[in-house]
């Protein structure tokens, strides 16, 4: 029965941890990701005319991803230089569907000393729509959920101290 001890009080330590204490931030999550918790803005790609014939929108599309953005507090309507915009791109074609978010922000090269905005972070897929809307917004959505919860983990710490 002393044998099962150490490994009880191990699991409940683990158990007992935050959910970000157990996972680590690397260094590539740091250059994609982190901005001092910094709200990011929005823009989404305009569609092409088939997305239209599915009912769906550039507005849904924004309200969609913004709404994500706004309850997590990471959401600014200023205009993004230098802040950190999300992009998010749809393409419709016939049943089929692909769609990405990236995170852009300033970075700076420095082997070569220049400096400018670059997708740090990117997401993606393909797949069929099935003449709904509401499954590419859906499909939309969980990669935005995706989005929140990496840049969050990532910059946790900025935004425990900016709240």
């Amino acid at each position: 029965m002393r044998h099962l001890t150490l490994p009880t009080v191990a699991l409940a330590l683990v158990l007992a941890a935050p959910a970000g204490a157990v996972e680590k931030v690397t260094e590539l999550d740091r250059f994609e990701l982190w901005y001092g918790c910094q709200p990011v803005f929005l823009v989404v790609e305009g569609l092409p005319d088939s997305a239209k014939a599915i009912g769906l929108s550039t507005s849904r599309i924004e309200t969609a991803v913004r709404s994500r953005l706004r309850s997590a507090r990471i959401y600014s309507a200023e205009r993004p230089w230098p802040r950190p915009y999300l992009y998010v791109n749809v393409n419709v074609l016939g049943a089929a569907f692909g769609h990405r978010l990236e995170l852009n922000k300033w970075v700076k090269d420095e082997a070569s000393g220049e400096e400018g905005r670059a997708a740090t972070w990117r997401r993606g897929g393909i797949g069929t729509h099935g003449e709904s809307a509401s499954f590419v917004l859906s499909t939309i959505g969980e990669f935005t959920d995706l989005f929140i919860d990496e840049y969050l983990r990532v910059n946790a710490d900025a935004c425990r101290n900016s709240n």
